[in-house]
């Protein structure tokens, strides 16, 4: 995993990412922010912090939670957790979708996902193909939607889902919706 960061939280040395767990076991890449993310730290204290980022404080619910911790996250992000024993990906998007999380499947199906399209195509592993649906959607509302891309092979993953990539295989699915109310 690669990342370039806008540094506002912990400037240090510790709060470079890629960042490995404690154990060495996880590895994460963060875009985004954690809301209130110094409670949270002090709810996981068993967890041996090395700086005072709010990316590492996901690393100490992802030990004790696993994907579960997704339900307890507050903030806009989209991150991407590598986990070694399991040898999967867990990644996922806030809920309302403030920060963007794309992917793709290469010529030799890598996985690869960047929070800009042209990150992907500038990995030169893909030949990307106008996805005429979206075209249609842009002209006639003005934006690409949510759902889409501009690429038919590079997809998005939408706002409060989860994706683990594993053994070549994607899963994606929803973690939050808003309550239906009725009766009104």
């Amino acid at each position: 995993m690669g990342h370039r960061r806008l540094s506002i939280i912990d400037l240090s040395d510790t709060g470079k990412q890629p960042m490995l767990s404690s154990t060495k076991n996880e590895c994460i890449v963060l875009n985004g922010e954690i809301y209130g993310y110094q409670s949270i730290k002090a709810q996981h204290p068993e967890y041996p912090y090395r700086g005072t980022s709010d990316t590492e404080v996901i690393l100490a619910m992802y030990q004790r939670k696993k994907e579960n911790l997704i339900h307890d996250l507050p903030g806009m992000f989209a991150f991407a957790i590598w986990d070694n024993g399991k040898q999967e990906l867990f990644c996922a998007r806030d809920r309302f979708g403030e920060k963007p999380f794309f992917y793709a499947i290469g010529k030799n199906n890598e996985f690869i996902f960047a929070s800009e399209i042209k990150a992907i195509l500038a990995s030169g592993l893909i030949q990307p193909k106008v996805n005429q649906e979206a075209i249609s959607y842009y002209l006639q509302y003005g934006y690409v939607s949510t759902y889409h891309s501009i690429y038919e092979n590079v997809h998005t993953l939408p706002p409060a889902h989860q994706l683990i990539w594993k053994d070549g295989k994607i899963n994606i699915s929803r973690y939050y919706s808003l309550l239906q109310k009725t009766g009104f």
